[in-house]
């Protein structure tokens, strides 16, 4: 199936391949999600859209640890073991999987990192602070900062037993030997959002659109 999404003013085509466990993902695999009819997923992509250099926005991540489940920080729950099957069945909901490089590796030191966090609470302080960067005004202030504002907000308002999607996805794989402050993790875990991970050209194999 071929689904038709307007981006950046202008319609591309992405093509829907029915999610098959161990081809289209497995375990270690992270996953980043963009609901168009969910208005948190829709202010979480504008808010990060700064940071957008592909087509394809995200507004959520998730580890794989199963066949039909992930480990995510969710608003609702906090960090949790959840049904990627909801995910899945979601007509407005899509889903890219994107593999870290020597997966093999690393793939239970991940899985054994995030799980390690199960039932810590949502960060809601931090995520106010990512928001706050992601204004028009806020990302001018960081860009003639270098950086500092978000560093500094993240840092004030961040709490270490409370946790956003992407910051437990970074912290996972930021624990890792094989990625430990490469590429985009070369940031504190805290200041990274859902966007920017997916982005990443270093900790991940090459993005196949």
């Amino acid at each position: 199936m071929t689904d038709r999404v307007i981006l950046a003013n202008r319609t591309i085509e992405i093509q829907s391949l029915k999610p098959e466990y161990g081809v289209t993902y497995n375990r270690g695999y992270i996953g980043f999600t963009y609901d168009s009819e969910n208005i948190v997923s829709e202010g979480i992509a504008y808010f990060t859209s700064w940071d957008r250099i592909s087509d394809i926005k995200t507004s959520h991540t998730l580890i794989v640890s199963g066949e039909n489940e992930c480990i995510e920080a969710h608003a609702e729950g906090g960090v949790r073991r959840s049904d990627l099957k909801k995910y899945f069945d979601n007509p407005h909901c899509l889903i890219f999987f994107r593999k870290p490089i020597k997966l093999e590796n690393n793939v239970e030191g991940i899985i054994q990192t995030a799980s390690e966090k199960v039932g810590e609470a949502y960060d809601f302080d931090l995520i106010k602070a990512h928001l706050a960067v992601g204004t028009v005004l806020g990302n001018i202030f960081n860009r003639l900062s270098g950086n500092r504002l978000e560093d500094f907000l993240a840092s004030k308002f961040n709490h270490p037993d409370r946790w956003i999607c992407s910051e437990l996805v970074a912290y996972s794989l930021d624990r890792q030997p094989d990625y430990k402050d490469k590429g985009i993790l070369s940031n504190p875990d805290e200041t990274i959002n859902p966007q920017e991970l997916f982005e990443d050209s270093v900790i991940f194999e090459p993005w196949h659109k």
